[in-house]
């Protein structure tokens, strides 16, 4: 049976410093970074996933599936610690679970349980250092001056309109 990682979403997102600026101003692109890290460590690690958000206001009556990532959001007024709590009620015992959270009730709570707790910024460290992370970091995404002269020879410069078009 595979490990399942219960996350707790929005408490992850503020521990990523560049995904916490996004929040501000694009908390549904905030998100979904957030799950293109995750389904990637999954992938990685061999590991399942389930994520926990706050409803916001939305009405949502199926789980979203995000490559391997399932991503549930509360229903107001309740929030995203209630169905964790519920979550590691329910499978804490019968299967191979581990809460991602640094909210020290949801630590007690799964401890209770005789679930492991791994705090949001430890595995923060953890999922920006994954191989998949590593090597995108090590990709020059930049052009030199030659690469550019070519560019520009090949496709034209931005301000001039294409051939065939006026």
């Amino acid at each position: 049976m595979k490990r399942k990682l219960l996350v707790d979403g929005y408490n992850l997102i503020y521990q990523i410093p560049g995904l916490k600026a996004r929040l501000e101003m694009d908390l549904e692109g905030a998100r979904k970074q957030l799950l293109q890290y995750l389904a990637t460590y999954g992938a990685d690690k061999g590991v399942a996933l389930v994520v926990v958000f706050d409803g916001d206001g939305r009405v949502v009556d199926e789980p979203i599936d995000a490559r391997g990532v399932k991503v549930v959001f509360s229903r107001a007024p309740e929030k995203a610690d209630l169905l964790i709590k519920r979550f590691v009620e329910e499978k804490g015992k019968g299967e191979d679970l581990m809460v991602v959270s640094s909210d020290n009730e949801i630590g007690r709570y799964a401890r209770l349980y005789g679930v492991p707790v791994v705090l949001s910024q430890v595995f923060a460290q953890e999922l920006l250092a994954s191989p998949a992370r590593e090597a995108e970091k090590k990709f020059d995404y930049t052009m030199n001056r030659e690469e550019l002269t070519e560019w520009i020879r090949l496709f034209g410069a931005a301000d001039k309109p294409l051939d065939g078009e006026s």
